[in-house]
């Protein structure tokens, strides 16, 4: 079909019938889909014109088979590609997440104007840039987050990754996605284990090890240079025998939690409030790895457990939780440990300041 030809259907899709303008436009799509690797870029140019005209009378399941197989068109009409793109999301939705010929101009409008369901399926595209990422996360929509950072092709700057790691506190389905991200700044993993499961906690330990240089690194930019100094080093802050944890124990034995508390924070050279929210925490797994870190024994730990569970529910916790605790401390290496109580106590002392 040449030029002249596809000039005479555009005049006849200025017919008002509506029969004969549905007629045209399935003609017309046929001849873009039939033809694709072969059309001269002026003969696109001229069935994007014409496709645009008639959408608007085309009913929505024809727009949806139309919208589907330009989805999957290499060089698909850019016109009608963006036009139905904002079109109702059954019809959207393919375009939306698979369309090549979107730029992040249109995705940025697209998501700024349409529903959350069309910022849902711009969350699963294959490439998303940073910019398009912030626009995305910046509602707090659920299923959009979830989405998004389920997205191995996403890219999520360091800034938005403190904003979605403080928004897991209360959205417990974008939790186990952050942590499975290979991105996933080690810091910000570390600040999560206060409000992930059991078996987050243990998939953190696992999966963010830190080297004696990260952990400088990271201390550096949580505090201020001053704050840092004589602390930062786990060999400096981890003095400890075995006299002195045995003294804490029987503090704990004696019903002294304050003590308790007050003696473990100078032992392992921490901040108070650092050393009480890992002796608040119930679950356990703070102490567990904090235990690992000062050197105390398996009996230690499982004492302490054993007198913090008394004095706060008046009886011992189930066998399996005991034996859980007892994995963790076991398989944490001290190094890790170590590094993890070192990022806790700087996350603490930077909000404190």
């Amino acid at each position: 079909m040449d030029n002249t030809e596809l000039l005479s259907l555009k005049v006849l899709a200025e017919n008002r019938a509506a029969l004969a303008r549905l007629s045209l436009f399935e003609r017309v799509a046929g001849l873009l889909f039939e033809g694709e690797g072969e059309l001269k870029p002026e003969v696109r140019t001229l069935i994007d014109d014409i496709l645009v005209g008639l959408i608007g009378q085309v009913e929505l399941h024809i727009r949806e088979k139309v919208s589907e197989r330009i989805a999957s068109l290499t060089a698909p009409p850019p016109a009608l590609t963006n036009l139905l793109a904002s079109d109702e999301i059954s019809v959207a939705r393919s375009i939306l997440e698979r369309s090549p010929v979107l730029t992040e101009h249109d995705l940025l409008s697209i998501v700024a104007g349409a529903t959350t369901d069309h910022r849902h399926a711009i969350a699963k595209r294959t490439g998303i840039t940073a910019a398009l990422s912030t626009a995305l996360a910046s509602r707090h929509e659920t299923k959009v987050v979830e989405a998004l950072v389920a997205n191995a092709g996403a890219i999520i700057p360091a800034d938005l990754f403190e904003d979605l790691v403080a928004l897991s506190q209360t959205v417990e389905t974008i939790r186990k996605p952050l942590l499975m991200r290979g991105d996933l700044p080690k810091d910000l993993a570390y600040q999560m284990f206060w409000w992930v499961t059991a078996a987050l906690r243990h998939t953190i330990l696992d999966r963010f090890e830190i080297d004696a240089a990260e952990l400088d690194g990271m201390l550096g930019s949580i505090l201020h240079e001053a704050q840092t100094q004589g602390s930062s080093k786990g060999e400096q802050k981890f003095q400890w025998r075995q006299g002195e944890i045995n003294a804490l124990v029987a503090k704990l034995k004696q019903g002294d939690v304050k003590n308790f508390t007050q003696g473990l924070a100078q032992l392992a050279g921490i901040n108070a409030q650092t050393a009480a929210r890992i002796v608040s925490d119930a679950s356990g797994e703070p102490m567990a790895v904090l235990a690992k870190a000062i050197g105390a024994d398996r009996a230690q730990i499982m004492t302490i457990f054993l007198q913090l569970d008394y004095k706060r529910h008046g009886k011992g916790r189930p066998l399996a939780q005991i034996e859980t605790i007892a994995h963790l401390y076991d398989s944490v290496s001290s190094a890790r440990a170590k590094s993890a109580v070192s990022l806790w106590d700087a996350q603490v002392r930077a909000a404190a300041a």
